[in-house]
């Protein structure tokens, strides 16, 4: 009997189980390959530290001193006599220029950004953080051959089998083959290129920037005890720098973690649409189904035996859509992690396949038990009601709102769509909700890319103003460094002069920037701080409730570390600070009590910082200024026409827009990958709004066919009940996108809030294009669904008025 119903369900109604079923299938691909990527992303970092060895510190150390035995011993010894270094390992590199290294498919220019970061070439690695392939292997390499960061094939379009020329410092040429790329493990910020032991030597023998890399292996590490370390080794005049890992903050790990986020969001969201599909065709199904239900129920029947039988094309649906789902997840999900973020180790081929099979059979039983409940229904249904026929009485009742008579201007078809909404509200609920859904996840996958790659975003790093960009490039880097040297002054001294000299109305601002800690009660270090100060402060952006610090012992706190350590607005704090002697000829560290005045949002990544009083100038000058403000002293609408200018007189590659610094240098790999999420997340949102609209559509024309037929029969042509199908929708959706705007600007602000202050951010704000927001947006999802139903009004056509008989 269940597959007498089961052939039955399938023969009635094909498009719309064709729907279902791809629904269903679509689902259980998304969900298989969504639990794996979660599970990549939760233990990712664990996994990939226990694999590769992975250290919590790198320690530099320059050849002068590495090759130097006792300096050697004296660094070891601190390493070793302090507690909680668990261990450390070494190994040889060498830094060389990127440019000396000749990719087949890039012109070697060093304006773009892929030839700034710092390059090394080494062995590869065996005792901390090793490097694995693509296939998740690790890998040796024969001589003559290198591996490179799998990044490369995305950002220069290297392949495997591809040839890269070396030039050494002396002219040397060596022709090297690409046989791996590896997944890095290491320090993010460089790029290691790994050559086959036996070649090291012979390519590095006529380099001059050649160290040794300790990997420091500490105990719960921080940046207090890294200080430590570093402050102990300078007290033996060996000054080597260390770089602790924030894999957390790494570029590919926040996409992968906002990819998942995503991906828990449109899975949730795919799972309540096929659940308000299956309620909703059911109910339909049982009406249609009414008066043959009666009778067997009349006979004896009971309602459970109806449940499994009703529910056969559900179950049948679900169980072949889940087995599919978990055959082509094992492949897709492996895809899905390495396509956000190309480093991570996937999990083992078992994990994968234990996790979507429990997430998949989850959904299964979740689809049958919802199934069942639905038909629960069916106990409702009156014996003498399907023998009599139910009848709902009048489309328009006693205290209905809206009248015809009363409405002279309103349409009819404008006039029975709004009585059809407000008279069977419950009818649209579900679609409602669909709608709305959808149009959220939309704005939501818009609007993260235009408020990161934004310039209020940016004021999170501190810089108060992009009117243009500085890259120091080409003749203008010569002439820059020509004045430098000359006249003895620091960059962005010497490029404000020759903007000035040039009669261009632009400035660069600066900070100086020094560090020091917090202190507890017992004078022991907290937590170290990046320390600012300078006359420009007053142009920085502080929360509210806080006043810009002015005095000497005034000054301003990260807000992510203040609140995280329980500081509040008033608090005095004591900070260590390197500060110059009033002479200026040494240094020393001077402990300050400072009252907190204010407040500000800033990208921590691990670093804090406090912005000093106005008047505050004692600091040691430890880092080179910080570049606050790339300011246009101008009208806005001419800002454009003198970036222009400074490109003519300067050179494009040296002076950039606001919009080609931001999408081209500095958020690229953001605006990428961003860019791939809202398109494929929106194409995808879109694509399973229409075939809810055509489900829907199709079973609205299918319910009202009588009501079609009378309407024909006194007078209505096919156009006006067209219009009628088509105004009801249009007012579904503009309402829907109105819920779905306030949504996002409520939970969907909650939702970035959250989320970024995970990565010791605060000050995150969606900044809503409205054009996009408002009208490109709604504009269309509602051109979707109204040719969507357009598409599906054909059919009224075939209505005939002897239809009524059934009304």
């Amino acid at each position: 009997m269940f597959f007498k119903m089961l052939k039955k369900d399938l023969k009635c109604k094909k498009g719309l189980n064709v729907i279902l079923f791809i629904f269903i299938t679509v689902a259980s691909v998304l969900v298989f390959a969504g639990s794996v990527e979660i599970y990549s992303y939760l233990t990712g970092e664990k996994r990939m530290t226990k694999l590769c060895n992975i250290s919590s510190a790198d320690m530099m150390v320059m050849g002068s001193v590495a090759e130097d035995e006792e300096k050697t011993k004296k660094l070891e010894q601190i390493l070793n006599d302090y507690k909680d270094v668990e261990k450390y390992y070494s190994c040889d590199m060498t830094r060389i220029n990127s440019l000396r290294m000749d990719y087949p498919n890039i012109q070697e220019d060093e304006s773009n950004s892929f030839f700034r970061k710092q390059t090394y070439l080494m062995k590869l690695p065996r005792e901390y953080d090793l490097l694995y392939d693509t296939n998740d292997m690790p890998f040796s390499l024969k001589s003559g051959t290198i591996a490179c960061p799998v990044g490369f094939s995305t950002s220069i379009g290297l392949r495997i089998g591809d040839k890269v020329r070396f030039t050494t410092s002396m002219g040397d040429i060596y022709e090297l083959e690409v046989a791996r790329f590896f997944k890095e493990s290491g320090f993010t910020a460089r790029n290691r290129i790994i050559v086959a032991d036996e070649d090291y030597d012979t390519l590095t023998k006529d380099e001059v920037r050649k160290m040794k890399d300790y990997g420091l292996f500490i105990r719960d590490c921080n940046s207090v005890k890294v200080d430590e370390i570093f402050t102990n080794l300078k007290a033996e005049e060996i000054v080597c720098p260390i770089y602790m890992k924030y894999d957390f903050s790494d570029d590919s790990f926040i996409m992968q973690a906002i990819v998942s986020v995503f991906v828990v969001i449109i899975s949730a969201f795919l799972i309540a649409i096929i659940f308000m599909t299956i309620r909703f065709t059911m109910i339909a199904d049982l009406k249609r189904e009414e008066k043959e239900i009666g009778m067997m129920k009349a006979l004896g029947v009971d309602s459970f035996s109806f449940r499994w039988l009703f529910a056969a094309k559900y179950i049948a649906f679900a169980v072949i859509g889940g087995t599919i789902g978990i055959a082509a997840g094992i492949p897709i999900s492996g895809l899905v992690v390495n396509l956000f973020n190309a480093n991570v180790i996937l999990p083992q081929k078992y994990e994968t396949i234990i996790i979507g099979i429990i997430a998949v059979l989850a959904i299964i039983a979740m689809m049958i038990g919802f199934s069942l409940m639905v038909m629960r229904r069916i106990s409702k249904i009156s014996v003498i009601d399907s023998i009599h026929g139910e009848n709902c009485g009048e489309r328009f009742g006693k205290g209905f709102p809206l009248f015809l008579h009363k409405r002279k201007k309103m349409s009819v078809p404008f006039f029975l769509a709004i009585t059809d909404i407000l008279g069977r509200f419950k009818r649209y609920i579900f679609l409602i909700i669909a709608y709305t859904l959808g149009a959220a996840i939309i704005l939501l996958a818009y609007n993260v890319r235009n408020s990161i790659i934004s310039k209020n975003y940016m004021k999170l790093f501190l810089y108060h103003t992009i009117d243009f960009d500085v890259r120091l490039r080409g003749d203008f880097e010569k002439e820059v460094d020509k004045r430098c040297e000359a006249e003895g002054k620091n960059i962005h001294a010497v490029i404000n002069e020759l903007f000035e000299e040039n009669g261009f109305p632009a400035y660069i601002d600066t900070l100086n920037c020094s560090w020091g800690a917090l202190l507890n009660e017992k004078g022991d270090k907290v937590k170290n701080f990046d320390i600012i100060w300078g006359e420009n402060i007053d142009k920085l952006r502080y929360r509210n409730g806080g006043r810009m610090p002015e005095l000497e012992n005034e000054a301003a706190m990260s807000y992510f570390t203040a609140s995280k350590l329980g500081i509040k607005l008033g608090d005095v704090v004591t900070v260590d600070i390197s500060e110059e002697s009033e002479d200026g000829l040494s240094t020393d560290n001077v402990k300050r009590q400072l009252v907190i005045t204010a407040f500000f949002d800033y990208f921590e990544a691990g670093s804090p910082e406090i912005i000093m009083g106005k008047d505050y100038r004692k600091g040691q000058e430890i880092y080179p200024k910080d570049w606050i403000g790339y300011v246009i002293d101008a009208p806005e609408s001419q800002k454009e026409g003198i970036v222009k200018a400074m490109k003519k007189r300067f050179g494009g590659d040296a002076i950039r827009s606001w919009q080609e610094s931001l999408k081209e240098d500095q958020m690229a790999e953001y605006d990428r990958l961003f860019a791939l999420l809202e398109y494929v997340l929106g194409g995808a949102v879109m694509f399973v709004l229409i075939l809810i609209t055509y489900l829907y559509s199709t079973v609205f024309v299918t319910e009202e066919t009588s009501e079609i037929a009378l309407l024909k029969s006194t007078g209505f042509t096919d156009g006006s009940i067209r219009k009628w199908h088509l105004l009801r929708m249009a007012v579904l959706v503009v309402f829907s996108v109105v819920l779905a705007e306030v949504l996002f600007k409520t939970l969907g602000q909650l939702l970035m809030t959250k989320f970024m202050e995970s990565y010791e951010v605060t000050g995150v704000n969606f900044l809503p294009e409205i054009t996009v927001s408002f009208i490109i947006i709604p504009l269309i999802v509602l051109g979707a669904v109204l040719l969507t139903v357009a598409l599906t009004l054909k059919s009224i056509r075939n209505i005939g008025i002897w239809k009524i008989s059934e009304e």
